[in-house]
């Protein structure tokens, strides 16, 4: 039941095959205290449980939402399509394998609705990876705090964005002045990039979200798939050159003057100008380094220049299996 004097808050779960962990997710939402939701499942053509799952989710909460289709159409298309299906003020997307505590949708909104300039927020998030129970580490906004400016907001999300906070909640207006999310590796971060041009990002600073990590992360190939729905990248396709594209067509169309356009425009190029020249360095230092000083050095250059502020690390030799190696590629 909706209440005017509250706004509607739109949840999209999109899914696929999510049997294992979906009934966990949209329990840990129907149990949020904030009660004026909709949830909106899209189920991407699974063939397990998943759409009896639902089904029975459907007859218990009026709020819960079922949408299927017979063809499997990719995430990104999944993904898009749960917000073009919503209409509250606020949106968030739902992983089927993600928890939320009780508090943290009514917290982000009170959060929201006290800072009418922001377009995302998120609580701290507790990260595991699969098959351990022990904390990876935790993410916040730490250093989005007081970063109010276009170009220093700007500079953050490229620099210091967790990539768990895409699960945050949204201003949905804001959402909708952006390009979304298109089929590019990486358009999860192009998207956020352009958000932050609209408005600020603010956190609430209780750790509230449990995100579960894979075991290892995708290959090249899988990522390309998932993001563009081919089954194998061509020789030829850059993913950074593809995406610092997509960054530029974003600031392009942004509605700000032309001239905050070419400061962006500079920071993202003095950024990716300093990626590759990193990633050339830490390339090159991987052969040369000897066998017993490798865990020692990657992690003094990971911590030093490639670390996340806002990541607080709780096992570092889970860290440095999970993050960092595969970061630095030395262990290849």
């Amino acid at each position: 039941m909706k209440d005017k004097n509250k706004p509607l808050v739109s949840i999209g779960v999109p899914v696929f095959n999510g049997e294992k962990g979906i009934c966990r997710a949209l329990d840990s939402l129907l149990e949020q205290d904030y009660p004026y939701l909709e949830i909106i499942i899209s189920d991407n053509a699974s063939d397990d449980a998943t759409p009896s799952i639902c089904a029975e989710y459907v007859k218990k909460d009026s709020r819960v939402r079922y949408f299927r289709s017979e063809k499997n159409h990719e995430i990104i298309w999944n993904f898009s399509r749960v917000f073009e299906l919503s209409s509250g003020k606020y949106f968030m997307w739902a992983a089927h394998d993600d928890h939320r505590e009780p508090s943290f949708v009514s917290a982000c909104v009170d959060k929201m609705e006290s800072c009418p300039d922001a377009v995302l927020c998120q609580a701290r998030t507790s990260i595991f990876i699969d098959g351990s129970e022990d904390m990876l580490c935790v993410a916040g906004l730490d250093s989005f705090e007081g970063a109010t400016g276009l170009v220093e907001r700007y500079r953050e999300t490229l620099k210091r964005f967790p990539a768990t906070v895409i699960y945050g909640l949204y201003r949905s207006s804001a959402m909708r002045k952006t390009k979304m999310l298109q089929k590019n590796m990486a358009t999860d971060l192009a998207f956020i990039q352009e958000l932050s041009i609209y408005g600020s990002f603010v956190q609430v600073p209780e750790t509230l979200f449990t995100y579960v990590g894979r075991k290892k992360w995708n290959s090249v190939h899988r990522e390309y798939r998932a993001s563009v729905g081919k089954d194998k990248k061509p020789w030829w396709y850059l993913p950074f050159a593809v995406l610092f594209l997509s960054h530029c067509k974003r600031v392009a169309r942004a509605p700000v003057p032309f001239s905050d356009k070419f400061r962006l425009w500079a920071v993202l190029l003095g950024h990716e100008t300093g990626r590759i020249t990193m990633k050339a360095m830490v390339k090159a230092a991987g052969p040369l380094c000897p066998g017993r000083w490798k865990e020692k050095l990657g992690r003094g250059i990971y911590l030093r220049w490639v670390h996340n502020p806002n990541m607080k690390i709780c096992r570092e030799d889970l860290f440095l299996e999970r993050i960092i190696k595969p970061t630095l590629g030395w262990w290849r």
